[in-house]
């Protein structure tokens, strides 16, 4: 029996984050969530559809490593014991039958109650609460991290070069990086080695077989979150397809203009990718949330 529509607790949470619930349609895992008002736990062993993505950001430790797994590329172990031959026919990780008497409308002849039903869909931010900052998703994408700045889009496929692994079409992250200018020059080859890093980690020869060229298609001084920077576009080859275009934005930090930021996102030159001026409504989705930075240090890039 398929699992039916209703709010479910958000899997893959734990202390200190506060418990969540994730709409489940029917099919799939949706980006819209609210806090959790006490449903039984989640069909299907409490892994959500996007479960491999959680997983990897819950044993990241550091900037660093979060940079490379979602940028862009977002490369993502796929779910499911091995021993047990993966993951669910219904999807990576979706709940496949209700527990008698748990799931929302089993033995319950009533339909669910209006506040069941979706809300509208409202933007998402991703916050991370060290840096003071936080990066709206756009439609289609959703936050990739409870703890820090970074979001994906919510289609996910195959990595070309593993069947192994699940890639995203897309992805963002906002990161502490070291290095401070006082010239436009400075800061373009600032920008530019983020660029470089941000292609090889998004786009790593085990997931893509490896970069074979690119282009600059973009560079120039861009406004974030009200603080002047600098980008720089490629569009990069790759040996297996798809190509993508990858960016690199550089700036002072909203919140204290001792900080340097950097904003790393990327996106798959696909059919069923954003188009590339999903980049452009990432960078204009950075925004300052007043957070300090009284957590403790983290390490920069």
């Amino acid at each position: 029996m398929t699992t039916p529509p209703g709010w479910y607790p958000e899997p893959g949470l734990t202390p200190p984050y506060p418990p969540r619930e994730r709409w489940w349609d029917g099919h799939g895992w949706t980006a819209q969530t609210r806090q959790a008002t006490g449903t039984p736990p989640a069909p299907g062993g409490g892994r959500s559809g996007r479960g491999p993505l959680i997983g990897l950001v819950a044993g990241i430790a550091g900037a660093v490593v979060l940079a490379a797994a979602l940028a862009l590329g977002s490369v993502l172990l796929l779910g499911g014991d091995p021993d047990k031959g993966g993951t669910s026919e219904a999807g990576p990780g979706a709940p496949s039958e209700a527990p008698e008497g748990e799931g929302p409308g089993e033995g319950d002849e009533s339909t669910p109650p209006r506040d069941d039903e979706p809300p509208s869909k409202v933007p998402e931010v991703a916050r991370d609460p060290l840096l003071g900052v936080g990066l709206t998703a756009p439609a289609g994408w959703e936050r990739a991290s409870d703890s820090h700045a970074a979001v994906s889009s919510e289609k996910a496929y195959e990595c070309p070069a593993s069947h192994k692994e699940e890639c995203v079409r897309g992805g963002g992250v906002l990161q502490a990086t070291n290095g401070a200018w006082s010239d436009r020059e400075t800061l373009k080859k600032l920008t530019e080695a983020q660029v470089a890093e941000n292609a090889e980690t998004s786009y790593p020869k085990k997931s893509y077989g490896g970069i074979t060229g690119h282009e600059v298609v973009e560079s120039g001084a861009v406004t974030v979150a009200g603080e002047q920077g600098y980008r720089v576009r490629w569009r990069v080859a790759n040996k297996l397809k798809p190509d993508a275009y990858v960016e690199a934005v550089v700036f002072r930090s909203p919140e204290s203009s001792e900080r340097t930021l950097a904003l790393l996102s990327s996106v798959d030159i696909a059919e069923d990718a954003p188009g590339v001026s999903v980049l452009d409504e990432l960078r204009k989705g950075v925004v300052g949330t007043g957070d300090g930075e009284d957590e403790g240090p983290r390490e920069s890039v």
